[in-house]
């Protein structure tokens, strides 16, 4: 099941709020001389416009609350490095989604750290990521689509062919094929995993077995390595670091597992026909669905 993690977003849980209370369908919420807005009217429309995405959120804020606690302290620190972060353009985004402080804290920062939590980022994780970007590598590599293909260039390279010229001819990376494979200097958050881990295995002047990524196959080239200059602390770093490690694949595949098995053990019953598939992102039966 390797689609994306859900989209956590700062919109407000409308379908909550078009259903919440106890008066009837037929209330009217809006007046005029061209007719009346019912209750029903605006759940309908509301529920076609983001039902789906508002219940799965609704949903697994439901399970992860369940599993996992987030203090009120716990929010406003986040909340406090979320505001900091985007600046002077913080007031005009919660304009802009009519949101309040008090909103941004409970739909975007609380679920946020839910989602920290389902993904499992430990203070390890963190740490050892942190020792990874102490260091630059400088690398070349050599992109062809299939494992045959890779592994016949890399006997080439066995043998003694050079490495540029075995890149001009072979390599299906366009941005690095007429420089001999070379990609320059990059941190640990430049490329995809496999590749990342790959180059920062290698020894100097070494080459790699080939790498399957979502890209193909690569066969890597150590060109060096060096020290990162300048670089902030680990307390400074924290928060970035845990945002670029819940956007790698590992992360969301974790998040997905982890509210999968969640939403199985509460059991949830989606009794809207109309929106029986809120849940298929994590479930690939129909049993979230009430017969």
């Amino acid at each position: 099941m390797k689609k994306t993690v859900l989209s956590l977003t700062l919109a407000a849980s409308v379908l909550a709020l078009a259903a919440c209370g106890n008066n009837s369908s037929d209330e009217v919420v809006a007046e005029s001389k061209a007719g009346n807005i019912t209750k029903e009217q605006l759940y309908q429309e509301m529920k076609s416009a983001a039902g789906t995405q508002t219940l799965q959120t609704l949903v697994i804020k439901s399970v992860l609350e369940d599993k996992y606690k987030i203090t009120d302290k716990e929010v406003e620190a986040e909340f406090k490095k979320q505001k900091e972060a985007m600046g002077e353009s913080f007031e005009q985004t919660l304009a802009a989604q009519g949101l309040t402080e008090k909103d941004f804290k409970e739909d975007y920062v609380r679920i946020l750290l839910l989602q920290e939590k389902a993904m499992d980022i430990s203070e390890k994780d963190i740490e050892a990521y942190y020792e990874r970007m102490k260091t630059e590598v400088k690398a070349s590599h050599i992109l062809v689509a299939d494992e045959e293909t890779a592994k016949e260039v890399k006997s080439k390279l066995d043998k003694g062919e050079d490495f540029a010229k075995l890149a001009k001819k072979y390599s299906t990376d366009p941005g690095s094929k007429e420089a001999g494979g070379e990609l320059g200097w990059f941190g640990p958050d430049k490329m995809v995993a496999e590749f990342t881990d790959a180059s920062y295995a290698l020894k100097k002047g070494e080459i790699s077995e080939p790498v399957k990524s979502v890209h193909g196959y690569h066969i890597i080239k150590l060109e060096d390595k060096r020290d990162v200059k300048d670089l902030p602390s680990l307390e400074e770093s924290k928060n970035d670091i845990k945002q670029k490690i819940a956007a790698t694949e590992a992360a969301q595949n974790k998040f997905i597992e982890t509210t999968t098995k969640l939403i199985k053990e509460a059991d949830v019953k989606i009794k809207d026909k109309d929106l029986k598939d809120a849940l298929s992102q994590f479930l690939d039966d129909k049993s979230t669905t009430e017969k």
